[in-house]
């Protein structure tokens, strides 16, 4: 049986013992930063309460019972960002869910999760220049120029024979958090099943969203109509710059259109709480400052309300690619910025964004980086050099249309 001193075992994470995280290819792992090579089960095989109450699950379970939940192979990622001194999901999980830490024994032999993480599929409208085929079926023509023999298919996390919310329905009203990402979301059909059913009945549960705010509908169905029913509605949107720099990272994303839908969100959205997420990596290294100072001078948000998350896969997009030098610059840039920055939040971001890039060397990957982005270019017609052009002499980068 739990009790409240178990949980005070060393490297102790919460999310074992009360999530699951579903991937668009229906494998399910401990959370997001799980090792995406040991999945804990796959839903194509087995049901998520099957997999919720499987020895491997169990296993993990055990490794932070006994204090030992630092080796265990699922779960290094946090544990190396801990010991180069990020704050990792871990600890900010254990943050969120500190009740059930003080009330452990509540989670002993709970036949369901309490918390889901939701990718339905590779459905998207976006090819970010970070993104992926497995994640985005946008990225599927530029990714078959790059790789003809490379099969790229749309992905589906559950069978049609059994789907999610057929899954899900047996314990919608204890489900205390749902978390939705993609691809993206808000295209996908069963989501607006499955917020239906909660809106109806659980609407006290915390949603939470990544969306890339690009539309609101799908057929008959509108999130307006359904996101104010809920009493904790957390979106998060992805923003990996602003203007024409945003637009080539984040290819479909449109500058003008965002912040009208920003703003509708707020008027329409109260209570909801909204944050941006910047994904960093070595296109946008720089204009991370110049996009907070312009959200700053739009009011778009606060601080606190900006994310800044890594790119860590492909890793040769990765500010842990730059050279020495060009590291050396970055940090001193960002150090100077964060002399005059009144954000304390996010040059806490900054300060885990170098922490990352100096402890860990992928230089040799540089040349990949930019190989991949004169390819692209030609591909999508674009040219990094003449958007970002104090980067592109820094990086040795040359016109290439």
């Amino acid at each position: 049986m739990y009790n409240r001193g178990m949980r005070n075992t060393p490297h102790f994470c919460i999310l074992p013992f009360l999530h699951m995280e579903i991937q668009p290819n229906g494998q399910v792992y401990v959370c997001c930063h799980s090792n995406d090579q040991v999945p804990i089960g796959n839903l194509h095989e087995k049901t998520l309460l099957e997999i919720w109450t499987s020895e491997g699950v169990q296993k993990v379970r055990e490794a932070f019972l006994s204090g030992e939940g630092n080796k265990n192979k699922h779960c290094q990622d946090c544990f190396f960002q801990e010991s180069i001194g990020m704050d990792s999901w871990r600890i900010k999980e254990n943050e969120n869910w500190n009740y059930y830490l003080d009330n452990f024994k509540e989670l002993d032999g709970i036949p369901f999760p309490k918390s889901l993480s939701i990718r339905f599929s590779n459905l998207c409208n976006f090819s970010c220049r970070t993104c992926k085929p497995s994640t985005s079926t946008a990225w599927f023509a530029d990714a078959k120029f790059m790789n003809p023999k490379g099969k790229f298919v749309k992905l589906t996390s559950a069978p049609a024979s059994n789907p999610l919310i057929e899954q899900i329905k047996p314990f919608v009203k204890h489900l205390q958090h749902i978390y939705f990402a993609g691809g993206e979301p808000l295209m996908e059909m069963e989501h607006y099943e499955i917020i239906k059913l909660f809106s109806e009945e659980n609407p006290d549960v915390n949603l939470s969203y990544d969306t890339n705010f690009s539309l609101f509908s799908l057929g008959k169905h509108n999130v307006f109509d359904y996101w104010p029913k809920f009493s904790k509605l957390f979106l998060s949107t992805s923003v990996d710059g602003f203007g024409p720099k945003g637009e080539y990272i984040r290819k479909g994303f449109e500058w003008e259109e965002f912040k009208k839908n920003w703003q509708l969100a707020r008027q329409n959205l109260p209570k909801a709480k909204l944050k941006m997420n910047f994904t960093l990596s070595i296109y946008n290294c720089l204009h991370v400052l110049d996009t907070v100072e312009e959200f700053k001078r739009l009011n778009l948000l606060k601080d606190g309300d900006l994310d800044i998350s890594l790119v860590e896969e492909p890793r040769r997009l990765s500010i842990a690619a730059l050279p020495k030098e060009l590291k050396a610059e970055v940090e001193r840039r960002y150090r100077e910025y964060m002399k005059s920055n009144d954000w304390p939040v996010v040059n806490k971001k900054l300060e885990d964004a170098m922490a990352y890039m100096n402890s860990i060397d992928d230089s040799n990957l540089f040349p990949e980086f930019k190989s991949f982005t004169k390819q692209l270019d030609l591909l999508r017609s674009e040219d990094f050099t003449e958007l970002f052009k104090e980067e592109a002499q820094m990086f040795d980068l040359k016109k290439v249309l």
